[in-house]
C-alpha cells in the first residue's frame, strides 16, 4: 500500500507530533519556578555560554544579565501561595553579622536583652493594642530599627575614604529584619 502513494497521513502525523511536544514544552516551562525560566531565557539568548556577562559589576556570584523575565514579581509560583524556590540565601553580610550575635556571648546577651526589651515596648504600642499590627511584627520592627542604628554607629572614625564606604554599604547590605526574627525565636 506505502508503495502505491497514501503516505501523506505520516506527514500530518509528524507535524502534529511535533507541535504536541512544542506544546507541551511551553507548559513545562510556564509551570517552573522563576529560576529556571531565567536559565531557559539565558540558554535562547545565548545557547553556547560565550558571552559572560555578571549582573552587576563586582558582584561576589556572577550572573547572565541578557534579559528580564517580564513581570517577574507578578508572575505565579504555583503551589498555591507557597514559592517553589528557596528562600533567599543570607548576604555574606547577614552572615557575618549573625556569626558574630552567636558568637560573641557579651553582644548575644545585650541583643537577647533588647529583645527583650522590644517585645514590651510592642506590647505596650498603641498600634498593637488596637490590632492595627501583630505584637510579633512590632517587636521585629524595633529591634531591627535598633540593630542597624546602634551598629551603624559603631563604623570607627578612623575609617574614611573608601574603608568607610565599604563598611557602611556591607552594613546596608544586612537584612536586618531576619536578623531580629532570629534574635526573637531564639528568646
Amino acid at each position: 500500500m506505502a508503495g502505491k502513494g497514501g503516505g501523506a497521513w505520516k506527514v500530518a502525523y509528524a507535524d502534529f507530533v511535533t507541535a504536541m511536544m512544542a506544546f507541551f514544552l511551553v507548559m513545562w516551562i510556564t509551570a517552573q519556578d522563576q529560576q529556571v525560566k531565567q536559565a531557559v531565557s539565558y540558554y535562547f539568548v545565548d545557547p553556547m555560554g560565550s558571552s559572560k556577562k555578571s549582573s552587576k559589576n563586582g558582584s561576589v556570584a556572577q550572573h547572565l544579565q541578557n534579559g528580564t523575565v517580564p513581570q517577574a514579581e507578578s508572575v505565579s509560583q504555583g503551589k498555591g501561595r507557597k514559592s517553589h524556590t528557596n528562600p533567599e540565601e543570607p548576604s555574606p553580610s547577614t552572615k557575618a553579622v549573625h556569626e558574630w550575635l552567636v558568637e560573641d556571648k557579651s553582644a548575644s546577651e545585650y541583643w537577647q536583652n533588647q529583645a527583650n526589651q522590644a517585645r514590651d515596648a510592642a506590647a505596650r504600642s498603641p498600634e498593637v493594642k488596637s490590632k492595627a499590627i501583630d505584637e510579633r511584627d512590632e517587636a521585629v520592627r524595633r529591634l531591627s530599627k535598633q540593630m542597624q542604628s546602634e551598629l551603624k554607629e559603631g563604623v570607627p572614625v578612623k575609617a574614611r575614604g573608601i574603608y568607610q564606604d565599604l563598611l557602611v554599604n556591607s552594613l546596608n547590605d544586612v537584612n536586618w529584619t531576619q536578623l531580629a526574627e532570629d534574635i526573637l525565636k531564639t528568646n
